[in-house]
């Protein structure tokens, strides 16, 4: 399952992403150089997680969970949208 995470710069979404995650990729939580020096995200971050499969779904094995970490400044956000029509 693929969630995006989006909101208004500075709300916590890197820092959510964060506690919620298990596994990081190699463009994640503000890992650029550039992100660090600002102190704002500007990439894409990607991360995940597992939980447990419901009881009422059938299979063995987790459910992964897979956090997309957007920008929240209105220009990137922008960019953001737009890549996605």
């Amino acid at each position: 399952l693929n969630i995006g995470v989006m909101g208004h710069v500075d709300s916590g979404k890197t820092s959510l992403v964060k506690a919620l995650s298990t596994t990081l990729s190699t463009a994640s939580l503000d890992r650029a150089p550039q992100s660090q020096a600002r102190g704002i995200t500007l990439d894409l971050g990607f991360s995940s997680f597992r939980a447990p499969l419901p009881e009422h779904l059938e299979g063995d094995g987790d459910l992964q969970f897979t956090l997309v970490d957007c920008p929240g400044h209105a220009s990137l956000i922008r960019t953001i949208i737009g890549g996605a029509q």
